[in-house]
This record gives structure tokens, C-alpha cells and sequence, in this order.
């Protein structure tokens, strides 16, 4: 349809609605140059209203550099299967989640390929450091173990490959772990800390810089540093031990694992009544916006 001939909006609102009902369609990822070409649009034109759409989470923005819906979209869709929405109710979930343990919450969609941010809620502390709303990690160990323990052997192996050799036994006991107790949890040495945080200021500076690159390496720098999966000694241990963040499985209508639910004390010394706090709150959230398959 021609610009001029739809009078109900600004050219503007016209071209982003244009642009949104191409990619919300039937036609699968589409390149912004196809965009433009079928909307008889500027790709310059096009390539502002996409970048605009990507970090509010409207589309997202694949490594070939096609663009699907992103969680927004398709939260207001109702889509299902591999790029689900959200689960229903996930703010007041992630609100409640935060207050009662006293640190931010976020829920990300884990795919084959990366980690999604879909919702942040900073609560009283900050979660994880840097991390917004439409933040894309790639998916590398120990980034989504939570989801990554319910998968097949298949996708498991190919996870453990991107870490470093002397990590993989750690983690893969890691996923052992969050298969019987239903979260992740994750340490860190006394003086990381104090790293994680500068790092995340170097982000959040670097939110609306165009150097968007670089961004994404502070952050896919923040998951690899992150801290150690807690093993079976640790977990029992009755002595006070840093705590980084933890995460458990969301899971979908099919039974599968979609989505990690996090919470991140960052916190130094946590004695293991508050660990089991921690633990209890997280997977009761967890299963409030996606019950586990039955005899899961």
C-alpha cells in the first residue's frame, strides 16, 4: 500500500507498523535489505527502525543478520514452540521473586544458539551485572546449564564442548545437580566480585554507545566469568561461601525446558540456611510460571 494513501497515522508510526507486521508474518527471518525492498522503504530508513525494535526486544537480530520477533512480540502474539512467549504473569512473578529475596531477577530464553533476556527486575540489588531487558548472550557454558540439564545427551556434549577442558567435569556435574535439586548455583573467588562489578559498569555506559560490538563482548565476558558451579560438597557444606547468582528451569506446555529463571545475591559469605532460602523461593517461582512435567 502506498504511504500516501493511509491517513490514520504519521509516516513514521505507518513505516515501524509496516515493518513490524512484515516480521511478526508468515515469511520466517527476513534481512533488512528484503525489508526495505518490500516496503519500498530506505534501507537506511529500515536499518534505524530495526535497531530501535532490537534493543526494545521487539524483533530480534540473528548472526546472519536476518530478524524474527523478539520476546515482546511475541508475548502480545501468544506464539509457542521454540520462540515462545513469555509465561503468564512473569513481571508480578519476577516482582514478588526479587522482594522476597532481596536481589534482582531476570528470566532469559535459552536456544540452541543463545541466551535471551526477556524480563529484569532489579529489585534491590542488580541482576546479573549489566544484563537489560533484550540482552543476547551466546549460548557457551555455564550460560543456560539450568535449561541445558533437562536436554538431550546430544545437546548437553555440544554445550560442555565450549568450555575449557578442565571445567567440562565440573559442569557436568553441575547439570547432574540441577536435575535432582531443580537450580544451579554459582560461586566466585572473595575478590572477583569487585571485577564483576567494574565490568558491569563498562556496560551500563555503554548501553546507548553506538559501539554495540563492544558491548557484547563486555558482556559475553561477565557470563565467562561468572563464577563456578556449586558441587555436591559445597552444597552440603554448613560454612559460609560466595554466592554469585542462581538459576532454575522454566518449563513450557510441551514439558520441555525453555526458559532460565536467575536471581543474583552477589553476595560474599552466605551461610547454608540462606542458600536453601535462596533455593526454596527460586524454584517455587520457577514452577509458578511453568510446572515441571509430571515425574520431572
Amino acid at each position: 500500500m502506498p504511504e500516501g494513501n493511509d491517513r490514520s497515522a504519521s509516516p513514521p508510526t505507518r513505516r515501524v507498523v509496516r515493518v513490524v507486521e512484515l516480521i511478526a508474518g508468515d515469511t520466517g527471518p527476513v534481512k533488512g535489505a528484503e525489508i526495505a525492498d518490500e516496503l519500498e522503504l530506505s534501507r537506511s530508513t529500515v536499518a534505524a527502525i530495526l535497531d530501535t525494535l532490537d534493543e526494545r526486544g521487539w524483533v530480534r537480530r540473528a548472526p546472519d543478520r536476518t530478524y524474527r520477533p523478539g520476546p515482546r512480540l511475541r508475548t502480545l502474539a501468544g506464539a509457542s514452540g521454540t520462540d515462545a512467549a513469555m509465561p503468564t504473569g512473569t513481571e508480578d512473578v519476577l516482582a514478588e521473586l526479587a522482594e522476597r529475596v532481596a536481589c534482582g531477577a531476570s528470566l532469559s530464553l535459552v536456544t540452541r544458539t543463545e541466551s535471551e533476556f526477556v524480563a529484569v527486575t532489579a529489585g534491590p540489588g542488580r541482576l546479573p551485572a549489566g544484563i537489560t531487558t533484550g540482552t543476547r548472550l551466546p549460548l557457551r557454558a555455564p550460560a543456560g546449564a539450568a535449561v541445558v540439564a533437562f536436554a538431550d545427551e546430544r545437546r548437553q556434549r555440544a554445550w560442555l564442548d565450549t568450555a575449557e577442558p578442565g571445567q567440562r567435569p565440573g559442569l557436568a556435574d553441575a547439570l547432574e545437580h540441577i536435575r535432582t535439586t531443580g537450580a544451579a548455583l554459582w560461586g566466585i573467588d572473595a575478590a572477583d566480585p569487585a571485577m564483576l562489578d567494574v565490568l558491569s559498569e563498562v556496560v551500563e555506559h555503554l548501553t546507548n554507545d553506538p559501539a554495540a560490538q563492544l558491548r557484547e563482548r563486555v558482556l559475553s565476558l561477565l557470563a565467562r566469568i561468572s563464577g563456578e558451579p556449586y558441587g555436591s560438597a559445597q552444597l552440603r557444606s554448613r560454612k559460609r561461601q560466595p554466592l554469585t547468582h542462581l538459576a532454575a528451569p522454566v518449563f513450557d506446555g510441551t514439558g520441555r525446558a525453555a526458559w532460565e529463571l536467575h536471581i543474583g545475591p552477589l553476595r560474599q559469605d552466605v551461610d547454608l540456611g540462606e542458600r536453601r532460602h535462596y533455593i526454596d523461593e527460586l524454584v517455587r517461582a520457577a514452577a509458578s510460571l511453568g510446572p515441571p512435567p509430571a515425574g520431572g
